[in-house]
């Protein structure tokens, strides 16, 4: 709207100095007309145009300052909106970067917790194999044990070999019930 308001304005402009020239051209052919000599005739139309130039470039000026003020209010309202713009993308880019720390996390999280799950699991299967091996060891030398324990605690004062046999066979039918108490710990 503005520039269509300074194409007026220049128009205007125009027009003034092509009817300046005209009346001057007019004045000169026809002697001034009216009973004024020309030079009466040509200041008149100077002053004339002076006076439409001056209200063209009062027009004009105003304009201007019309014209710079929306452009100032444009300039503002654009930068305003880019910068907002610009805000909204920084803002959901840390977002973005905030959810994929958080995710990355979580993986990481399950991870371990499932390599922590592996691991006890390893342990539980290693500890369950040594106590087996422990307790086949023990029922394969319990006999030798007991006797050992026996044969220090009551010592030779009393001849083991003839109830050797009893005793073996009585740890033998207790074979279970022994080992379960050891097992539990008992």
């Amino acid at each position: 709207m503005t520039i269509w308001w300074l194409a007026l304005i220049l128009a205007a402009i125009g027009s003034s100095g092509i009817a300046f020239i005209w009346l001057a051209v007019h004045l000169g052919r026809s002697g001034g007309g009216r009973g004024k000599p020309l030079t009466d005739s040509l200041e008149d139309a100077a002053k004339h145009f002076e006076k439409i130039i001056g209200e063209n470039a009062m027009f004009l000026q105003q304009d201007l300052r019309l014209t710079t003020s929306q452009l100032n209010e444009y300039m503002k309202t654009e930068i305003t909106r880019k910068l907002k713009e610009e805000f909204d993308k920084y803002e959901q880019s840390i977002m973005d970067a905030k959810q994929l720390a958080i995710e990355s996390i979580q993986k990481t999280n399950a991870a371990i917790d499932e390599q922590r799950q592996v691991m006890g699991a390893q342990v539980q299967q290693e500890i369950a194999a040594e106590k087996k091996q422990i307790m086949e060891r023990f029922e394969r030398n319990m006999a030798d044990i007991v006797n050992h324990y026996v044969l220090a605690a009551i010592g030779n004062q009393i001849d083991l070999n003839d109830q050797l046999e009893y005793i073996l066979a009585d740890l033998e039918a207790n074979r279970a019930a022994i080992l379960e108490d050891i097992q539990s710990g008992a």
